[in-house]
Parts: C-alpha cells; sequence; structure tokens
C-alpha cells in the first residue's frame, strides 16, 4: 500500500480523477438538454471548476508551491462549491439570485487571496473552500434523499452524493498525511463513477416511472394502488384522483378504508386483508366511495388483482362510478331525440323559407314604390326588419339540423370582420355604441369557408349589441385581430353586464339563451361552436359579471396557394339589353315565387316565362330559346340538379347559365352539387336588388361571348348564339 499510493503516483491518480470528472460533466450536461432542468447545467459548471482545481493540481505536483497556482487552485475549489450549491437549491425549485451569486464568487476569490497572500498560509487558503464543497455535495445527497428517493431505502444518487461530500470535507486535512493524497484522490475517482452510475440508474427508472404513469393515467377507470399491510393508499391515478375528489398528496397514504366504509376489516395478517377486498369488489356489486368536502358518497362497481409494486404485494384496485352508465344511456337517447329534431327542423324549415321569400320579396318592392311616402316606407322598414329576423331564425335552424362541412377556401379575416362590422354600423349609431377596431397589419391569410366564419363574427357581434344596449354609456364594443403562433384570433369584447358563473358554462348548449321569450333561439353560439370546431380552431369566452364579456375565436393558419381571397366579386352592373330582349324561364314549384321574380324581372325590361318542375320547364325550351334560366333545386317530377343535367344535355352553354334558388344552402349534399356544376345561387329568402344585379351580370357576359363568336364565324349575332351553343366544347 505504501509503494502503491507513494508520492510518484499521485499525478496517475489525479489523471484518473479528472477523466472521471468528465464523464460525470458529460452525463450532467446531457440530462440538462433533455430535461431542460438548471440544476444539471449548474452542476455540469461545478464540475469544470473541479476539474480546473485537478489540472492546476497537476501543474503543482509535488514540488514547491507556486502562490499565484495555489490562489487558483483555492478559487476554483470555491467555484466549484459556488455553483453545486445553485445547483442544489434550483434543484428544489429554490434558486438563487444572481446578485447572491455574484456576492459569493467574490467572497471565494477574496479570501483565496489573504490565505496565500495576507496569512501565507496555504492550509487555510484550501480549508474553506474545501468544506464548502463537500458540504454542497453532502447538502444535494440530503436533497436529492429527501425528495426524489423512492419509498424503502436510499436511492444509489443520493448516496454516491453523500459519500462523495464525506470523502470531500476531509480532504483539506490531507496537507498532514502527504502519502494518502493519492489514495484520497483514487477514492474520489470511485465515487465520481458511482454518482455516474446513479445518474443513469435514476433516468433510467425515471423514464420506466413516466411511461408506467403514462398508461395508468390513460386508463378511464380510477386505479388504486394500496399495501396489503397497512390498507394506505401507495398511488392512484388522475382518473382517481378526480373521481374522490383528493389531491395526490392528499391521496397517498390515506388509509383506503376511509374511502370505502363498505370494507369491514377482520383479521390483520395480508391473507386476511386480500378475502376483505374480495368480499366487496366481484362482478355486478355496488359500494360507496366517500369524497372530499362532504359531498355525497358515489355508487361505484370495481375488481381487484394482487400485483408486484415496488418488490412488495400490493392489492391494485379498479373503481368505475356506476352513474356512468345511466349519464351514457342518457346521451344516447338524447343523440336519437336530436337527430329525429333535426329531421323535422330541416323540413318546417324548407317550407317557411319559400313563404319568407315571398313576403321579404314584395316588402322590397313596396319600399321601392313607396320611396316618396315616409310613413309607408317605414312600416315596410319594419315588415324587412321581422322578416330577416324570421329568416335568420331559420338558417340557424337548418345549420344546426344539417351541420356541414366547411368549403375552405383562401380569405383575409381582416376583410371578414371589416364586412360583418360595416353591415352593422347603423345599429352602433342607433344604440350608441363606441366600436374600436384594432385589426393586425399583414395578417397571413387562412383557409376557412368565408361564409359560416361571417356567420361566427355576426352572432358575436349581434349579442355583443343586445348586451349593450341595457347597459349605460359609454357602451364600448372591441373588436381585434392577431397572430398568435399558428394560429388566428379574433377578439369580441363589450363592456355590457358580463356572463354569471352559473350561465357561462352553458352559453354553447343548444336551445340555451338568456333573453326573453321571442328574441332568441339559443343557436347562434353553440352553430358557431360547431363551425369553429368543424374549422379546427377554438372558441371561448372570458367574463366576469359586471365586467363584460371576451369570445375569443382561434383559426389554425392553413397555408394558402394563391395569393387572392377568392374570385373577385364583380361590381353590380344595371340591366341594360343590348341588340334584343333578354328571355328568361323562371322555374319554380312555389307560384308566390314565380310571381315575385316575374314581376322583378319584368320590371327590368325582361321577358319572362315561367314553369312549375323541370319537366315542364324542359317542355318550354323545346318550342323556346332563353338567354338565362332561374330554377329551385326541390321540385316535384324533376328537381333542379335533374334539370341541371338535362339542360346540360340539351345546351352546355345554357347550363352555364343556370341560376339555383334554394333555401338549404348549409346542406353538404347542397353545397357539393353547387360546387361540382359551378352554377351560381341565390338564397332564399333573397334581396331583390342581388337578384337584378347577379342576372345582368351574366346576360352581359352572354352578348359579350356572343359578340366575340359573331367576330370570329362571321354570321350576325343572332346566329351566333345558336351556332355557339352547337358548337362542341
Amino acid at each position: 500500500m505504501n509503494g502503491l499510493f507513494a508520492p510518484e503516483y499521485l499525478r496517475a491518480s489525479i489523471v484518473l480523477a479528472l477523466i472521471c470528472v468528465a464523464v460525470v460533466a458529460g452525463l450532467f450536461t446531457y440530462l440538462g438538454r433533455k430535461t431542460g432542468r438548471t440544476c444539471f447545467a449548474l452542476w455540469t459548471v461545478s464540475c469544470l471548476f473541479y476539474a480546473a482545481y485537478l489540472a492546476a493540481r497537476l501543474g503543482l505536483g509535488t514540488g514547491a508551491a507556486n502562490p499565484y497556482l495555489a490562489m487558483l487552485l483555492a478559487t476554483c475549489l470555491g467555484l466549484s462549491a459556488v455553483y453545486m450549491f445553485w445547483g442544489d437549491f434550483d434543484l428544489v425549485n429554490q434558486p438563487w439570485r444572481r446578485q447572491e451569486l455574484w456576492v459569493a464568487v467574490v467572497i471565494m476569490v477574496l479570501g483565496a487571496y489573504v490565505g496565500i497572500f495576507e496569512v501565507a498560509n496555504p492550509f487555510w487558503a484550501m480549508v474553506p473552500p474545501w468544506v464548502l464543497l463537500g458540504y454542497a455535495r453532502l447538502h444535494a445527497g440530503i436533497l436529492y434523499h429527501r425528495h426524489f428517493s423512492r419509498r424503502g431505502g436510499l436511492s444509489l444518487l443520493a448516496l454516491a452524493f453523500i459519500l462523495w461530500g464525506v470523502q470531500t470535507l476531509w480532504f483539506p486535512f490531507l496537507e498532514f498525511w502527504p502519502a494518502w493524497v493519492g489514495l484520497a484522490h483514487l477514492v474520489s475517482a470511485v465515487l465520481l463513477l458511482l454518482v455516474a452510475m446513479g445518474v443513469i440508474v435514476e433516468q433510467e427508472v425515471a423514464l420506466t416511472e413516466q411511461k408506467y404513469r403514462g398508461v395508468l393515467d390513460a386508463v378511464t377507470d380510477a386505479i388504486f394502488m394500496v399495501d396489503l399491510s397497512t390498507l394506505g393508499v401507495l398511488d392512484a391515478n388522475q382518473q382517481a384522483n378526480r373521481l374522490v375528489q383528493r389531491a395526490p398528496a392528499e391521496l397517498v397514504g390515506l388509509n383506503f378504508l376511509e374511502l370505502c366504509p363498505s370494507l369491514r376489516k377482520e383479521g390483520s395478517n395480508r391473507l386476511d386483508h386480500r378475502q376483505m377486498f374480495k368480499a366487496v369488489f366481484k362482478a355486478h356489486n355496488e359500494f360507496h366511495l366517500v369524497r372530499a368536502n362532504s359531498a355525497p358518497p358515489l355508487v361505484c362497481q370495481g375488481e381487484t388483482s394482487l400485483v408486484q409494486w415496488q418488490n412488495r404485494p400490493v392489492m391494485q384496485i379498479r373503481v368505475r362510478e356506476v352513474a356512468d352508465d345511466h349519464k351514457i344511456n342518457q346521451m344516447v337517447r338524447r343523440a336519437e331525440k336530436m337527430s329525429a329534431l333535426g329531421q323535422l327542423i330541416a323540413g318546417v324549415a324548407h317550407e317557411l323559407n319559400n313563404p319568407l321569400a315571398v313576403v321579404v320579396a314584395y316588402a322590397q318592392l313596396l319600399a321601392k314604390k313607396q320611396a316618396g311616402d315616409d310613413a309607408v316606407r317605414a312600416d315596410l322598414q319594419k315588415v324587412l326588419h321581422e322578416s330577416e329576423r324570421a329568416a335568420k331564425i331559420v338558417r340557424d335552424l337548418l345549420s344546426f339540423a344539417r351541420p356541414c362541412e366547411p368549403q375552405l377556401q383562401p380569405v383575409d379575416l381582416n376583410q371578414l370582420v371589416t364586412n360583418v362590422l360595416a353591415v352593422r354600423d347603423a345599429q352602433f349609431r342607433a344604440h350608441g355604441i363606441q366600436l374600436e377596431k384594432h385589426l393586425a397589419d399583414r395578417l397571413p391569410l387562412t383557409k376557412a369557408d368565408p361564409i359560416q366564419i361571417e356567420q361566427v363574427l355576426t352572432n358575436l357581434v349581434t349579442n355583443a349589441i343586445h348586451a349593450l344596449t341595457s347597459r349605460p354609456s359609454p357602451r364600448m364594443l372591441l373588436v381585434t385581430t392577431e397572430e398568435t403562433g399558428f394560429c388566428l384570433r379574433i377578439t369580441v369584447a363589450d363592456s355590457g353586464p358580463g356572463i354569471p358563473a352559473d350561465v357561462i358554462g352553458k352559453i354553447f348548449d343548444p336551445f340555451f339563451t338568456t333573453k326573453p321569450p321571442g328574441q332568441g333561439t339559443g343557436l347562434g353560439l353553440s352553430i358557431s361552436h360547431t363551425i369553429i370546431e368543424e374549422h379546427k380552431g377554438k372558441l371561448w369566452v372570458e367574463s366576469e359579471p359586471g365586467q363584460g364579456a371576451k369570445f375569443f375565436v382561434e383559426l389554425p393558419v392553413v397555408p394558402c396557394e394563391t395569393a387572392g381571397t377568392g374570385e373577385p366579386v364583380a361590381a353590380p352592373v344595371a340591366a341594360a339589353p343590348a341588340e334584343h330582349t333578354a328571355r328568361l324561364l323562371i322555374v319554380d314549384d312555389e307560384p308566390g315565387i314565380r310571381d315575385v321574380l316575374q314581376a322583378v324581372l319584368g320590371g327590368n325590361g325582361y321577358v319572362t316565362d315561367t314553369a312549375a318542375n323541370g319537366a315542364e320547364a324542359l317542355r318550354r325550351m323545346d318550342e323556346q330559346q332563353y338567354d338565362l334560366v332561374i330554377s329551385d333545386l326541390h321540385m316535384p317530377e324533376m328537381n333542379g340538379e335533374q334539370f341541371h343535367a338535362a339542360v346540360r344535355e340539351r345546351d352546355p352553354q345554357l347550363a352555364q347559365r343556370l341560376v339555383f334558388i334554394t333555401g338549404d344552402t348549409v346542406s353538404p349534399h347542397v353545397r357539393a352539387l353547387l360546387e361540382r356544376t359551378g352554377c351560381r345561387w341565390i338564397s332564399k329568402p333573397f334581396n331583390i336588388q342581388a337578384v337584378e344585379d347577379l342576372v345582368a351580370q351574366l346576360i352581359r357576359e352572354a352578348r359579350s361571348t356572343e359578340a366575340q363568336l359573331a367576330q370570329l364565324y362571321a354570321v350576325p349575332p343572332k346566329r351566333a348564339k345558336l351556332f355557339h351553343a352547337a358548337t362542341p366544347e
């Protein structure tokens, strides 16, 4: 032994210790990057300063002490201790402040200077940093054992830190036994390897426990791990915590008999306890579980199994609430009722759209004719307003009864917000609402259904207006757009009365409303929530009573292939027939719809014919040539889809000038048909100005095509129309 640890072997033992420090520092660096824990990074710095000490110790060797080198040794040890302590406190989430760190660093440097140059005694310069470093390592082991070691013993990493700290504490006293310095460094190298092994073992155990915890928490049943000897709860999953309404710290260690009073303890050994569990936890047997906060007990069912857990036999108990089965049955029955209700609503809404369309259209016609009579015009405006309210209710009912997937296209959310707010500008002024609009610059385009998103924004703004009308001035409405990460967010905030806590959880439920009877169906927010979910986004609310409400809409940013926001909308054009009067065919099984469209378009100089269904329309087309056809989708004998197919076979160009009118634009089948055919469409109830503009635009496009063909084929324009219809595409 004396020969092995003679001074000539000191350098070899220091080199070995230096290699072991490098291994531990590498492990700490890896763990710091993998786990994101700052303590590992701080311990890495501590190891680097200790490695610097060992390297300087190699330079010192066994020769006379160089005071500057001795000061470097003491400083490196002191800084290693400071960063070790800093990592210890960060381990338990109590990090030092930077000011305290710099004070400690200055004290270490000054202490080394005073010990070397003022006291002129290297021993007293080295004792404080050695003692401080040893205590820091010992402190790390104690903290790790107290907070992270598993029950039943000391973890390998905690033991390695404690032994390393104890060994470090007697290092400065080797000054009196220089022959043992080499042995001390060799022991230090062994302890460093023990620390490295402890780190590896702890990470493997942590990874295994993480997988075990993930599997345990993914189970829908509540799971309790109960010690067969003490009947104490050793572990439980998240569902168990929610079931008994206790935090994990409150549940672990609790006697399971306090949770399950149905158990009757008989005997004190493991076999007796196992029989006790079997008597209660058997097939179809119900028992009670006690919850915290004096909540009523739960009726449950469950089963048990004997398993090995941390090298001991424990009882694994699986529990599920019996009430869950009743809830599932209620949800199934409710879904069946909602399905039947949806079919009924869809049929009623479709039938309501036709008379509503007639009322709205004739009211618009009368309002135009009575432009000089203010009293009559005001009365007609009231009729229009109430009719539009009824139309909105019908649209909401159809959206609820027949939810459809969004038809995605590039949209500019800022433009959609601007359009919705512009339409309601008169309402803002009438109710004294101050509108603030903050739209983000350069908001990226995303793919969404513009009609559905406008519907959502309209519902939110309308609800805000309704909430503000009952509040005194100032009445504020703030609408903002912003980009948050990979999402676009729209915020609609009002200074209204806010939403009570007992109501806020129900506002997205179908048919729930706080408005008086006759002022709301309770479908607006429910439909809006469904629409945003179909867009893979989120819709939520934040509100406190008396502090207003904030509704947030988040949509994911979906890359767009095109730079525009969809097809440009043509400007309205006047109905000005060109060389001959345009002839139109109106096809609808509702006489009121045919009459009002004939009155509107006939008043603009068009020649109009009518037909009650597609079959009758085809017979009229055999006798007469038409420039444009307006057809309903839902008709007897031959519906709109079949009629379009027949027209396309006869005259492909006329099929492109076929305009559908329908009150059901939310049905997936209808929207797919409109997209497939590429035909223009008008929604019932319709705005007569929109009908006039669309017809004028299509007639103008048709005349332009006729003129180009006449020039190309050198035939008169009237013959060019026929020639073009017969020309293959």
